[in-house]
């Protein structure tokens, strides 16, 4: 065993260490929380390394270690990368929002495995000033943004958060070079778990290409109607070859804006945990959907 040891000891002398399971340190989000994972910090308190644990410990033991020193080789190795997350994030303010430097830092919240992804896509918008060109680095974090929202446990909030941050940055910048690229995190991370996608690119178009709407946002406008367009027929050509029993079918039947075959569906499904403020947000639209047909 490694927990309590001598070994653990005289690492802890050398090196933080953190074992995250329900909670985690301020600026280190993590993307699933039911596993645990290992944070090494180095002496300035610094994100240095994080990784899954469980699968680490696997990886090393295979070589021949016993799980207390193949623990002591992770955390040794560990400290050993050449940056800080934090030493990564002041680079990027360094070199002016550089390609190469956000590159860099986005590789190395890539090497963490995630940990630590939201706060730098928080990061690169707070800084976006700094940059020598701050509306690309907007763009840069909520592309970040996007990324860190599709790879963890379902969460509401953060895809309601994700639209309204790429609906603004469209509606003041529609002519951006990054303004086009965003409407695809916009419909398949975003509007994922969305009633109608239809009538929400609709939304969002009509926002856009208002009575003072330049032809830049009357082009992305049309942009999103189509791609939305094209999401539905998608998703109704898949939904016909599934069965109601089938994983997806609810949220199919949502996506699609079929408000009678929602609450229906809805009506004889149990509902857990993250799903609570997503089903109630179905419900309440199909409900209004149905009562505007009226």
């Amino acid at each position: 065993m490694l927990l309590p040891s001598q070994q653990l000891a005289d690492l802890s002398e050398r090196f933080s260490i953190c074992l995250s399971g329900k909670t985690s340190p301020a600026n280190c989000d993590v993307r699933y929380r039911q596993l645990y994972w290992l944070m090494v910090f180095n002496k300035q308190g610094e994100l240095q390394h994080a990784c899954r644990l469980g699968d680490e410990l696997g990886k090393v033991t295979k070589q021949g270690f016993d799980v207390p020193n193949a623990f002591i080789e992770i955390v040794e190795d560990a400290i050993k990368k050449p940056a800080s997350l934090q030493q990564m994030q002041r680079d990027y303010v360094a070199a002016g929002g550089s390609t190469k430097a956000f590159a860099a830092l986005n590789q190395k919240v890539k090497d963490l495995q995630g940990v630590g992804q939201m706060h730098t896509a928080e990061f690169l918008a707070k800084v976006a000033d700094k940059a020598k060109d701050p509306v690309l680095s907007r763009a840069r974090g909520l592309m970040v943004e996007a990324d860190a929202c599709s790879h963890q446990v379902i969460n509401h909030g953060a895809y309601k958060h994700l639209r309204t941050g790429i609906g603004a940055f469209v509606q003041a910048h529609p002519d951006h070079a990054m303004a086009g690229e965003l409407l695809t995190p916009l419909l398949e991370v975003g509007m994922k778990y969305s009633f109608d996608v239809a009538g929400k690119c609709r939304s969002y178009a009509q926002q856009w290409a208002n009575n003072d709407a330049t032809a830049a946002h009357k082009k992305i406008a049309d942009r999103l109607l189509k791609r939305g367009e094209q999401v539905v027929a998608k998703t109704k050509k898949e939904l016909g070859e599934m069965k109601p029993s089938d994983y997806g079918y609810l949220r199919s039947l949502a996506v699609c804006g079929d408000a009678k075959a929602t609450l229906a569906k809805l009506e004889s499904t149990k509902t857990f945990g993250v799903f609570r403020p997503i089903h109630k947000e179905w419900r309440a639209e199909a409900q209004a959907k149905l009562a505007g047909s009226k």
